[in-house]
């Protein structure tokens, strides 16, 4: 028990520094080649607490090893613009002023609903308030928007149509939304419901529909 004690208080320590030698923030800003270097070096440091007839220089040498490898990858990444797209990845402009990147979209592997989601935890009701969302390459979704949300008051939050391509039959019953208006703005706007990645109706009441 001692023994595992002191070998668990040992790697606490020399995980703490080999963080601290690599200067990684908090796991929210830690780019996917960082995330893989803090779980692999977490493992390391278990091999050593579970497999006490492992010497513990071993577990030193290997946790050495990843620290130094993601030093040396951070100092290229640094260096060469080239190799910071290839590693870590480029921004990606998911909505520009009303339009839905679908191409980028699918590439990232994300839908209309993880956006939608992503732009309420930032403070805005609409699409319409926003000009740009971008993915960052950390997994994060930044928003650019000519008037901050802050002071914003939204009377209602806007009442999904159509997400996806699906019609949200649920909403017009819950939320008493005309399904006869529905169609008929759907209509005069010459659209067809598999056409529209995200359709809703405002706190005007207004049917506004974005095309894939």
């Amino acid at each position: 028990m001692v023994v595992v004690i002191v070998r668990a208080i040992i790697l606490y320590f020399v995980l703490l520094v080999s963080m601290r030698i690599m200067g990684k923030g908090e796991l929210g800003e830690l780019q996917p080649f960082d995330l893989v270097v803090s779980l692999t070096l977490a493992e390391l440091a278990v091999m050593p607490m579970e497999d006490l007839g492992a010497p513990l220089i071993h577990g030193f040498i290997a946790i050495a090893t990843i620290m130094f490898l993601q030093c040396l990858i951070s100092y290229i990444t640094l260096k060469s613009d080239s190799a910071r797209k290839v590693i870590c990845g480029v921004p990606t402009v998911v909505i520009d002023h009303g339009e839905f990147n679908i191409k980028g979209m699918n590439k990232l592997r994300i839908n209309a609903s993880d956006v939608l989601g992503q732009m309420r935890l930032k403070g805005y009701c609409s699409v319409e308030e926003i000009d740009y969302l971008i993915m960052e390459t950390n997994g994060q979704m930044s928003i650019i928007a000519p008037n901050p949300p802050s002071g914003i008051k939204c009377k209602r939050i806007p009442i999904t149509t159509i997400l996806d391509g699906k019609v949200m039959h649920g909403n017009f019953q819950k939320f008493n939304v005309s399904y006869k208006d529905f169609e008929k703005e759907l209509k005069k706007a010459k659209l067809r419901t598999w056409q529209v990645l995200y359709g809703f109706v405002d706190e005007n009441d207004k049917f506004v529909f974005y095309k894939r």
